[in-house]
C-alpha cells in the first residue's frame, strides 16, 4: 500500500469524471528520467502521428503515481456519494505506460484508449508553444489536449474541454472519453507521458 498523503485536484464532471491534478518537481523528475528514446517502439499500439513513442516501465511508473489513481477514485465516490464502479475494487493495475516525443507537425487524432482509465503527464513543451497558442485564432488551438463527450452519441449534445499542457499538471479520465491533441509549429518537443489503468475487481460472493 502507498503511504497517504495530500493531493490537490480539480474535477470536471459533464458527463465523465476528468480528473486534473499537478505533480511536485521531484516526482515529475522521476518520471522524466524514466523517459527514453531507446525504449521499444511503441507507435504500433497507438494512435498517435508521432515518430517517437516509446514504452516505459510499468513497474517503475506505477510506485510514482499510486497515490493520484487511488485520489481519483476516492474523488469519484465523494463527489457521487452512492455506490460507484470503485466500490468493489481490490487492486488499480497499471497495464500499460508511454512516452510521446511530440514535434511541430505531427498530431494525436481522435481516439479512445483501453482498458478502464487513462492518464496524460505534461513533462515538457516546447519554449514557443505559449505564445503560439496565445497569438492562434479560432478553436484549435495549438498542442492543445482537448477530451469530447456526446450524450448517447448524439452530435446535437456534444461537449469539449480543451487544455494548454501545463508541465507537471496530468489528467486522469475514463478511457473510453474521446481526445486528440493539435498539431503545432513551435520549434522544440512537446512530451507527454500517458497509460492505462484496468480496474481488478474482488470476486463476487456466491449467495448461501
Amino acid at each position: 500500500m502507498t503511504k497517504d498523503k495530500r493531493i490537490e485536484y480539480h474535477f470536471f464532471h459533464w458527463g465523465p469524471f476528468l480528473y486534473k491534478t499537478i505533480l511536485p518537481k521531484e516526482e515529475l523528475d522521476q518520471l522524466v528520467k524514466l523517459c527514453s528514446k531507446e525504449g521499444k517502439d511503441y507507435r504500433n499500439n497507438l494512435a498517435g502521428i508521432i515518430r517517437h513513442e516509446h514504452e516505459m516501465d510499468r513497474k517503475k511508473v506505477f510506485p510514482i503515481l499510486a497515490p493520484y489513481f487511488q485520489s481519483y477514485t476516492q474523488a469519484f465516490n465523494q463527489h457521487f456519494g452512492h455506490s460507484t464502479v470503485f466500490d468493489n475494487v481490490k487492486e488499480l493495475k497499471l497495464e500499460s505506460a508511454w512516452v510521446n516525443y511530440m514535434v511541430k507537425g505531427e498530431c494525436n487524432p481522435m481516439h479512445t484508449h483501453d482498458d478502464d482509465l487513462s492518464f496524460v503527464l505534461f513533462a515538457q513543451i516546447p519554449k514557443g508553444l505559449p505564445k503560439e497558442y496565445e497569438d492562434h485564432r479560432g478553436n484549435t488551438k495549438p498542442g492543445a489536449i482537448n477530451f469530447i463527450y456526446s450524450l448517447q452519441n448524439d452530435p446535437h449534445l456534444l461537449n469539449q474541454h480543451s487544455f494548454f499542457p501545463i508541465v507537471g499538471e496530468m489528467f486522469i479520465f475514463p478511457a473510453s472519453l474521446n481526445h486528440y491533441v493539435n498539431p503545432f509549429k513551435a520549434e522544440g518537443e512537446r512530451i507527454s507521458i500517458s497509460g492505462n489503468i484496468k480496474l481488478i475487481n474482488y470476486p463476487k460472493k456466491e449467495n448461501g
